[in-house]
């Protein structure tokens, strides 16, 4: 793939990222993270099944819906003025136990998948454990960018700057020093000095980010911590993902974006560590 059409393709998804998360209201933003956390989903369940797991993707994609669809409205927040001039909340009738039982009938409803599917009885098990652990593992961290832009666009911009800053730092210092192989069976080319240089820089970054703007309610030493907990939980994300492709024989997980690979390539790093993000700044 020549370099222009990559660059091409991240001259065009930038900024309508970045639009959408500064220039539009919580929900056009969210819903573009349902958007691609489904597109992320789907290609998960083509690798699973590339693996030998005989998935219920139309089930799991559906569910997933559910999933970031609830946390679109809960987080984005979606309000209407009645005549009253009164202002209410669709999230507010939202209850713990809802959320409980909804992800209950997922579980049940992906272990009964392999019953109407004619999957053979051998398989039945780990095709119904795929597609439940796709919906976790994809669509449930997903909804933490919702959460994050929640709270503010520049919580979000932080967590994309934390994990590109610990992938560019990684990147050039491993192909510069690298010496020891991280995970030579998963991901031959990463190492362990360029997984340190990663975590450094992106650890300076969080503190930086803390101490002038970005996430003022963390200041400089929680920044640091925030900086370096999300960007080992993202490196991890990158390297799982590497995990379920090498056992499935697949090079990328789709061909979405030209150059880039497809929509779990692209966010498997944000899906470990925008939970981390986001729990620590929920502590704070």
């Amino acid at each position: 793939m020549a370099v222009g059409t990559r660059e091409l393709a991240a001259a065009v998804a930038i900024p309508i990222v970045l639009a959408a998360l500064f220039l539009t209201p919580p929900l056009v933003f969210n819903t573009l993270v349902c958007f691609v956390a489904l597109g992320a989903l789907w290609e998960f369940y083509r690798i699973a099944e590339k693996g030998g797991h005989p998935v219920a993707k139309t089930l799991g994609v559906v569910y997933g819906g559910l999933v970031l669809g609830a946390a679109a409205i809960l987080w984005g927040p979606l309000r209407f003025v009645t005549r009253t001039g009164d202002i209410v909340e669709i999230a507010q009738g939202a209850r713990p136990g809802l959320w409980f039982g909804l992800a209950i009938l997922g579980v049940s409803l992906a272990s009964a998948a392999p019953l109407f599917s004619r999957v053979p009885p051998a398989l039945a098990l780990s095709g119904a454990s795929a597609t439940a652990f796709g919906v976790l593992a994809v669509a449930l961290p997903a909804t933490s960018l919702c959460y994050l832009r929640g709270r503010s666009p520049s919580a979000v911009l932080s967590l994309f700057l934390i994990v590109w800053t610990c992938d560019s730092a990684a990147y050039y210092f491993g192909r510069r020093y690298g010496a020891h192989r991280l995970a030579p069976v998963v991901s031959p080319k990463k190492t362990w000095e360029g997984s340190i240089a990663g975590l450094v820089a992106a650890a300076t970054f969080g503190g930086l980010a803390g101490r002038w703007g970005l996430l003022p309610e963390l200041g400089f030493v929680r920044g640091v911590l925030a900086g370096a907990l999300a960007s080992t939980a993202g490196q991890i994300g990158d390297l799982v993902e590497s995990l379920w492709k090498r056992g499935a024989g697949v090079k990328d997980s789709g061909v979405f974006l030209p150059g880039h690979g497809g929509f779990y390539d692209r966010i498997d790093s944000l899906l470990f560590a925008g939970p981390v993000l986001a729990a620590v700044l929920a502590w704070t």
